[in-house]
C-alpha cells in the first residue's frame, strides 16, 4: 500500500485537509498528517508528500526534514463552496475584514473568492500584528481562523479552511495510480458539493432541480470553456479555456460585445438567439465543439463549451500549446466572403486540410495567407498539435537557420546555455507556417528540402539527427517557378512545397465581398450594426486596394477613430480613399485626375528615363493607358514605379520602397510605402524588377528595361 504524508501549517488546516483527502483515498493508501505548528516527528518519508501551501513546502525543504527520495506536491487550494451562501447574500459594496494568520494567506483567500466571481465585497486583509481595524469595519470573514478575529468586530462569517482544489485531488490520485479507478467517485463528490450549494440557494423544489441540471452541464464543461453574458449581448465572464477556443488574448473578453469576440457567424447567431435551453455543434479552433446555452432567472445567459472527441492527454497537450501561444487562432468560418474566387480557394484549402501534403499558398500581401494556414491547421487531423508561424522575410539568413532548426550550446557567440530548440522541434506533431518562403537563401532551401523529404533536422552546431513530425505550409507573393528558372530558388524544393497549392485572390478580384468584409470588421471592432453610408461602400468598392484585405480593415479602423456622426460617412474616409478618385483607384474606371497627375510628371520622368537610355519615356508617362506595358497587364501605377526606379538608378540611388514612395509623391502620385511594396511584389513576380536584401535595393531587370524601351519605341 502506498504511503501519503500530508504536512499543513496549522492543526486546524491539517484536520480539514486530512478529512477531505481521506474521503477520496477511501483506504486505498496509508495517510498520515502533520502540522508545522505542532512540530514534525522527524524525517518525512513516503510515496508522496503533500504540502498544504508553497510556504509549508519551502519550510519543509529548508528544514531538511523531507526525505531525499520523497516526491513533494505543493497543493493548490480553494474556497469550500459549501460555506459560501452567507457571502453570496451580502449586498454589493459591503466592506469587511478578511482575517487569517498571515498576510499572504489572507490575500490568497481574497484572490480565490474573486476567481469564483465573489468580488462584490470590498475585503481588507488583516492578520495578528496589524494595526487595529477601523471602527466602521464591523464584519469579519475568515477561513477557519475565528479565534484570530480582533475585538470589537460585531459579526464574523467563517467560510472554513481552504480545501484542496479539483486539480490537486486529481493529481494526487493520478500519482498514486488511483485516478482511473476513482474517477467516477471523484466526480460525484465534487458534483454533490456543488449541488448542496444549489439546494441552499434555491427556494423551490423545481428551481433546485433545474439549477442542478444546469450545474451538471457546467461541471462537464469546466475544462473547456464558460461564457456568461447579458441580454444586451455583452460578455460578463469569459473563462481562460474559452479565450483559447475563441482565439482571444489572456484577459480579453469581459465587458466587450459578443460580436467583437465571437468571429464564427453561426455561433454568434446561436448565442444571441432568444428562447429556451438549446445545444449546437460548431467548428472552433480546437475541433468540433458542443455549445449548450441556457438563461437564468436573473436574466444572465450562460453558454458551456465542450470539445468533442478529445481525451485527457489530448486536452493536456492542447492546454500546454495554448499556454505557450502555439495555437491557430482562425478557422474557415473566419474567412469572410461569398465571391467565386474566394469560395474556390476555400474549397481547395478544405480538401487539402484533410491530407498530410505540404502546401504552398500564393497571394499578394494582405490577402490573408496566414489566416488560410491557421484555418487549414484547425481543420486538419493535427488540430490538437501546435501551430507556429514565422515571417522569413523579416529575418537575416543566419537568424532564419537558428530559429528554424535550433542550435546547440556554444554554436556561436551569444548562443544560450544548453542550446535552443528550433521551430521544427517545437511544432512536432503540428503545423509550421513559413511566410515569405521566397526570401530564404540556397543554403536554407537545401536544409528545408531535407526536412520535407526525410523528416529530420540537425541543430546548428549539433551532431545529433532529430526526427520531427511536422506539416509545412509555406506562403509567398513571388513567382517561385520564375525564380527557379533564374536559379534563385531550388526547383526541387518548389515542387515539393507545391504538392498542395492554393492561390488566394486579391481584393480587386472580389470587390463584391467588400460589404460583407465591412460588416465583419465593424463587428470585430465592437461596432456591429453601425450605419454605413452607401456612398462609402461604393467608394470602397471602387478602390484598387494594393494592401488588400489588411488595408481595408486598417481603413475601417481609421474611420471608426475619426468619425463624428452616428455612422460612417464619406467625410470619414482617409484622403487617399475619398472620392474624387485618385490614381490608386481601379484603372478599370478611368479617372481624369489620375491621368492629369501622371502626365504632369511626364517631363521629369522623361528626363530621368532619357538619361538611362529611354528616349521615348515622355510618351510612356503621358500615355499611361496604352502601349506594350498596358497590353502586358500592367496598371498605370506599376509603370509609374518602373520609371521611378529608372530615375533612381540614373542618380545612383537606393531603389527601396521608401525612396520610390517619396519620389512618386514628389512627382504628384500619392503612393505610400505599403502600396509601393505591393507594386514591387507584382513587378517582381513578372520578372520586371529584381529585389536584393540589405543595401542592394530594388532594380530594373533586363526584362523591365526591355519593356520600358518597347513601350516608348526605343529599341
Amino acid at each position: 500500500m502506498k504511503r501519503v504524508r500530508l504536512v499543513a501549517g496549522s492543526a486546524n488546516t491539517k484536520r480539514e485537509l486530512e478529512r477531505q483527502l481521506a474521503e477520496y483515498l477511501e483506504g486505498a493508501a496509508e495517510l498520515v498528517a502533520y502540522s508545522m505548528d505542532a512540530g514534525l516527528p522527524g524525517l518525512i518519508e513516503g510515496d508522496l508528500v503533500v504540502a498544504s501551501s508553497a510556504l509549508v513546502g519551502d519550510e519543509l525543504v529548508a528544514s531538511g526534514l523531507l526525505a531525499p527520495d520523497a516526491p513533494l506536491l505543493v497543493a493548490r487550494r480553494t474556497i469550500d463552496c459549501a460555506r459560501l451562501d452567507l457571502l453570496v447574500s451580502l449586498p454589493p459594496g459591503t466592506r469587511a475584514l478578511f482575517v487569517n494568520d498571515r498576510l499572504e494567506t489572507a490575500e490568497a483567500c481574497i484572490a480565490a473568492l474573486a476567481e469564483l466571481g465573489l468580488n462584490s465585497v470590498d475585503f481588507v486583509p488583516w492578520y495578528p500584528g496589524c494595526a487595529p481595524p477601523p471602527p466602521d469595519l464591523a464584519l469579519a470573514v475568515t477561513a477557519g481562523e475565528s479565534a484570530l478575529v480582533p475585538p470589537g468586530v460585531a459579526e464574523t462569517i467563517d467560510i472554513g479552511v481552504r480545501i484542496l482544489d479539483f486539480g490537486t485531488i486529481a493529481e494526487i490520485l493520478a500519482r498514486l495510480g488511483l485516478l482511473e479507478r476513482e474517477a467516477g467517485s471523484f466526480s460525484r463528490r465534487y458534483l454533490s458539493a456543488l449541488l448542496a450549494v444549489a439546494r441552499r440557494l434555491a427556494r423551490a423544489t423545481e428551481e433546485t432541480r433545474r439549477l442542478n441540471a444546469h450545474l451538471s452541464s457546467v461541471i462537464d464543461s469546466l475544462s473547456h470553456g464558460i461564457l456568461v453574458y447579458d441580454d444586451a449581448g455583452r460578455a460578463i465572464v469569459v473563462s481562460e479555456n474559452l479565450r483559447s477556443l475563441l482565439g482571444l488574448r489572456s484577459g480579453e473578453g469581459p465587458g466587450r460585445s459578443l460580436a467583437s469576440i465571437v468571429r464564427n457567424p453561426a455561433l454568434l447567431e446561436f448565442l444571441e438567439r432568444p428562447g429556451p435551453e438549446e445545444s449546437g455543434l460548431f467548428r472552433l479552433v480546437e475541433g468540433e465543439t458542443l455549445v449548450s446555452r441556457f438563461t437564468t432567472e436573473g436574466g444572465s445567459r450562460i453558454a458551456a463549451f465542450r470539445v468533442e472527441g478529445r481525451d485527457e492527454e489530448g486536452l493536456r497537450r492542447a492546454r500546454e500549446n495554448r499556454r505557450r501561444g502555439y495555437v491557430a487562432k482562425y478557422t474557415f468560418d473566419d474567412i469572410a466572403g461569398e465571391s467565386e474566387p474566394l469560395r474556390r480557394a476555400k474549397r481547395v484549402a478544405l480538401r487539402l486540410a484533410a491530407t498530410e501534403l505540404a502546401i504552398l499558398i500564393h497571394g499578394e500581401s494582405g490577402t490573408g495567407k496566414e489566416l488560410f494556414a491557421s484555418a487549414i491547421h484547425a481543420a486538419s487531423g493535427r488540430s490538437g498539435g501546435p501551430f507556429l508561424a514565422i515571417d522569413l522575410g523579416a529575418l537575416s539568413d543566419d537568424l532564419i537557420e537558428s530559429e528554424l532548426f535550433g542550435y546547440e550550446e556554444g554554436a556561436f557567440t551569444g548562443a544560450k546555455k544548453g542550446g535552443k530548440a528550433g521551430l521544427f522541434e517545437l511544432a512536432d506533431g503540428g503545423t509550421l507556417f513559413l511566410d515569405e518562403i521566397g526570401n530564404v537563401s540556397p543554403k536554407v532551401q537545401k536544409r528545408l528540402l531535407r526536412v520535407l523529404q526525410e523528416k529530420e533536422i540537425l541543430r546548428v552546431g549539433g551532431a545529433e539527427i532529430r526526427r520531427v513530425d511536422v506539416r509545412v505550409i509555406a506562403a509567398t507573393n513571388d513567382d517561385l517557378l520564375e525564380k527557379a528558372s533564374r536559379g534563385e530558388f531550388r526547383e526541387d524544393l518548389y515542387f515539393r512545397l507545391k504538392m498542395g497549392f492554393i492561390r488566394i485572390p486579391h481584393l480587386r478580384e472580389r470587390r463584391g465581398d467588400i460589404p460583407l468584409l465591412v460588416e465583419r470588421f465593424l463587428a470585430l471592432e465592437g461596432a456591429r450594426g453601425l450605419p454605413v453610408d452607401p456612398a462609402v461602400i461604393e467608394a470602397l468598392e471602387a478602390r484598387d486596394w494594393p494592401g488588400n484585405v489588411r488595408e481595408l480593415r486598417n481603413t475601417l479602423t481609421y474611420m471608426l477613430a475619426v468619425r463624428e456622426g452616428m455612422g460612417l460617412r464619406l467625410e470619414d474616409l482617409p484622403d487617399e480613399t475619398r472620392p474624387p478618385a485618385r490614381s490608386s483607384f481601379s484603372p478599370a474606371v478611368p479617372q481624369e485626375s489620375a491621368r492629369t497627375t501622371a502626365s504632369g510628371a511626364s517631363a521629369a520622368f522623361a528626363a530621368a528615363a532619357a538619361a538611362a537610355g529611354f528616349v521615348g519615356a515622355a510618351l510612356f508617362a503621358a500615355g499611361l493607358d496604352a502601349g506594350p506595358a498596358a497590353e502586358a497587364g500592367l496598371e498605370p501605377e506599376d509603370r509609374f514605379v518602373l520609371l521611378a526606379l529608372a530615375e533612381l538608378e540614373t542618380r545612383g540611388g537606393h531603389g527601396g520602397r521608401e525612396a520610390v514612395a517619396a519620389l512618386c509623391t514628389a512627382r504628384g502620385l500619392a503612393l505610400g510605402p505599403g502600396a509601393v511594396r505591393a507594386r514591387f511584389d507584382r513587378l517582381a513576380a513578372r520578372g520586371y524588377i529584381v529585389s536584393h536584401r540589405g543595401r542592394g535595393g530594388t532594380r530594373l531587370s533586363t526584362e523591365g528595361r526591355k519593356l520600358i524601351a518597347s513601350d516608348t519605341g526605343c529599341a
